[in-house]
């Protein structure tokens, strides 16, 4: 059996980022604009933190998954795996 992405959760995750479009690029820009670890780390906790005050906190995994994956999309694999290490609890 396959261990692939189910239909519904990718469904999920394509209505979440154009449902967020806006905050998704605003957040990567804003994370891969950083030069240090530590301006990075604080970047990172403004764009979660920002996003559970405007949304809630429901859909904030699924947020920072989308988030690293626009990273990744901006060649910056570094910065995408810092996201994904990020607790935003």
């Amino acid at each position: 059996m396959s261990k692939g992405r189910k239909p519904g959760q990718q469904a999920e995750k394509r209505q979440f980022s154009s449902l967020y479009l806006m905050e998704l690029a605003r957040g990567s820009s804003h994370i891969a604009s950083t030069l240090s670890p530590a301006t990075q780390h604080e970047a990172i906790a403004e764009v979660l933190q920002e996003f559970r005050l405007q949304h809630g906190a429901d859909k904030l995994l699924l947020f920072r998954d989308l988030l690293a994956q626009r990273l990744k999309d901006r060649e910056n694999p570094q910065a995408a795996q810092a996201v994904l290490s990020f607790d935003p609890r």
